[in-house]
């Protein structure tokens, strides 16, 4: 785990693997780990995995006013600049997808290809008053926000699996919500990058969850008829599909870049 300063702000980091640059923007409450079972499902020494960290994750400082999309884009690409990388392959978790795309169309010379997992474009009432409640529930109990969120997260099939473990799981999982998360919510509220997504040209895979309660399938449809040379992927699983059909996504996301290498 490293550090870099970026104006004000301290950005988290790390780097794992060797060989073709993948940065990877994670989800709400969640830091650099959230990508973990997903970076396991890929081939070994193929990948040089970079993993920022938002503001109030990990060990990135908390945010100094309301987040923006482009400030998320511009401490990451401060990241990889440090690194010496001068393209990359991008891909985003929920939060971190809206993050993804938005780099691919501000940065259209060094994103070779995008990925968006459970991204949106912008924010319907749905998703404003269930990010209301995730606020409102963090600050009452962690504890009580993770047994809402594992429960609605997963598909009923994976809860069936995780039953027996569910009540050991919560305090763990308790642990994991990051502090910063409240800055992260304001933003997921606030959501509009509608302008930015038609300018994307990157070859973009959008991977959706027929089941996911928070991103509703319809916003990744959106988004792959909306993004030229976008292939859209539909998963049998609700919006904690990094996690639960993990090697699945691993799978789509080699697929997508291996198919699309960079030829200068």
């Amino acid at each position: 785990m490293a550090t870099i300063q970026v104006g004000e702000a301290t950005v988290g980091y790390s780097v794992e693997g060797d060989g073709i640059p993948l940065l990877l923007y994670h989800g709400t409450t969640m830091d650099r780990t959230a990508w973990d079972m997903v970076r396991q499902g890929l081939p070994a020494n193929t990948y040089r995995c970079v993993m920022v960290e938002f503001p109030g994750s990990g060990e990135s400082s908390p945010a100094i006013g309301p987040l923006t999309v482009e400030q998320l884009v511009e401490q990451a690409l401060a990241v990889v600049d440090h690194l010496g990388i001068d393209w990359f392959h991008v891909a985003g978790y929920s939060l971190g997808a809206v993050v993804a795309l938005a780099t691919a169309s501000i940065h259209p010379d060094r994103v070779v290809t995008a990925t968006s997992l459970c991204g949106w474009a912008t924010t319907d009432a749905r998703q404003r008053l269930t990010f209301r409640l995730w606020k409102r529930l963090i600050e009452i109990d962690p504890q009580l926000f993770m047994h809402y969120a594992l429960v609605d997260g997963f598909s009923a099939a994976a809860l069936a699996v995780t039953e027996p473990m569910f009540d050991a799981m919560l305090p763990i999982t308790a642990g994991l919500v990051a502090p910063g998360s409240a800055a992260h919510l304001d933003l997921d509220i606030a959501i509009d990058i509608a302008a930015l997504v038609p300018a994307i040209t990157a070859p973009t895979l959008v991977i959706g969850a027929l089941g996911d309660r928070w991103v509703d399938i319809s916003h990744s449809r959106s988004l792959a008829e909306t993004i030229v040379n976008a292939r859209l992927v539909e998963l049998p699983a609700g919006h904690l599909v990094i996690q639960e059909l993990a090697i699945d996504v691993a799978a789509h996301l080699h697929e997508h870049m291996e198919g699309h290498e960079r030829t200068q």
